[in-house]
């Protein structure tokens, strides 16, 4: 059985960009992560568990072809020596990945660990992995029709309202062809309205799967995420670990992949560490839970508390958006004065309505899997929707006290 995944690099930028941190600052450290489902109604069953046990063994047979390297050798922040270790990287699962599947009850528990720089790239290819398994074997109600019309009809109207937006749904999509057509679609329709303006406003900026923007011949986008922070609190110590890590992020990239992401440990806290320094040399922040509506006059108001022009700056929105969504904090930024972008995942790639009962939407998965323990220490993310939380509530709580939001 071949893979399921298209590539080694059919996987999100941000895992390559943290992989190439990593080795550079924290090449012997060891992390384990740790699967979560979070809708519990939704289970696999026994052949889904048994293709995706499959899956997992077929990684191993993934390697970086000559086109590939080629590929990442023009990405500006990535240097010689990472490609060359891409370029000799295979995944082990037999020695990093545990899996049990409790046919009873159609639970999943699903650990990684090792290096954390052999590691890192799991996460991304086992939650596409699982989502898929659940559609091909559980739940069969469905099928491809209007997939790209869909995304068409998306991207025309994001267009149209001048968002800026990128696609962002490897981790929970139905399959990877559905992934494709979605890619196809917005690539099309936005090569038909840079034709049709002038003067383009919405822009697709690119998408997160390196893989596709090969293929599609767009920008490779992503930058870090909270796994980075979480490690580095282990790593460095909790107090002041916001400010460490965009420190550490700032020393790889020199300002490339500036983008720095404010709810690992709640915004407040980041806030308090995101002084005028860090704040001029990052182009903007990431919103990825809590409130989008208060998060943007609670950025503008920083940033004009440290005398920078909040319209200098941006912030990339990514959490849980769709096209409506997307198109009310575009209009809320430009009255507040800032820049907005969108990364829209799980609305593009999961996008279905039931055969059986058109009208009804055919439920996604809500899984994660993230970073448990960093050399032996556990680590957690607060983050700035309790349900998001990644811990039980005592370790919370003593990561609380410690933080100072007691």
């Amino acid at each position: 059985m071949t893979s399921a995944l298209a590539s080694l690099l059919d996987n999100d930028l941000y895992k390559f960009t943290m992989q190439y941190a990593v080795l550079q600052h924290y090449k012997d450290t060891c992390v384990t992560y740790q699967f979560t489902n979070r809708e519990k109604d939704l289970h696999l069953n026994a052949e889904a568990a048994a293709w995706l046990q499959q899956q997992i063994q077929n990684l191993s047979q993934l390697c970086l072809t000559k086109e590939e390297k080629i590929f990442l050798s023009q990405l500006s922040f990535f240097d010689e020596t990472y490609v060359d270790y891409l370029s000799g990287f295979r995944y082990k699962p037999d020695e990093h990945v545990k899996i049990q599947f409790d046919a009873t009850t159609g639970d999943l528990e699903l650990e990684v660990s090792g290096l954390w720089h052999e590691t890192i790239l799991y996460e991304v290819p086992l939650l596409a992995l699982i989502s898929e398994s659940y559609f091909r074997y559980v739940d069969q109600d469905w099928n491809y029709e209007g997939q790209h019309q869909r995304a068409v009809e998306k991207a025309k109207r994001l267009l149209n309202a001048g968002c800026v937006f990128s696609e962002f749904g490897t981790r929970r999509r139905r399959d990877f062809k559905t992934h494709d057509i979605v890619m196809a679609a917005l690539t099309q329709e936005y090569q038909a309205y840079q034709q049709a303006k002038t003067h383009s406003v919405g822009a697709l900026s690119g998408t997160s799967n390196v893989y596709l923007a090969m293929k599609y011949n767009l920008t490779p986008i992503g930058t870090v995420a909270h796994e980075f922070f979480m490690a580095i609190s282990a790593l460095e110590g909790i107090e002041k670990a916001n400010e460490k890590t965009l420190e550490k992020w700032y020393e790889t990239y020199r300002g490339a992949l500036g983008i720095a992401l404010t709810d690992t440990f709640t915004t407040p806290v980041f806030l308090k560490d995101f002084g005028k320094d860090l704040a001029t040399k990052y182009i903007g922040v990431r919103q990825d839970s809590g409130s989008p509506k208060d998060f943007i006059p609670l950025m503008v108001n920083h940033y004009k508390s440290l005398g920078i022009d909040p319209l200098t700056k941006v912030i990339v929105f990514s959490d849980a958006l769709d096209v409506d969504r997307a198109i009310e904090l575009l209009t809320l930024c430009q009255q507040y004065g800032i820049k907005a972008s969108f990364g829209i995942g799980t609305s593009f790639t999961n996008d279905y309505y039931k055969l059986s009962h058109p009208t009804e939407r055919s439920k996604p998965m809500n899984i994660v899997i993230k970073i448990k323990e960093c050399n032996g220490k556990r680590v957690i993310k607060l983050s700035d929707d309790v349900l998001k939380h990644s811990a039980d509530q005592a370790t919370v709580e003593a990561f609380k006290r410690t933080l100072g939001l007691e």
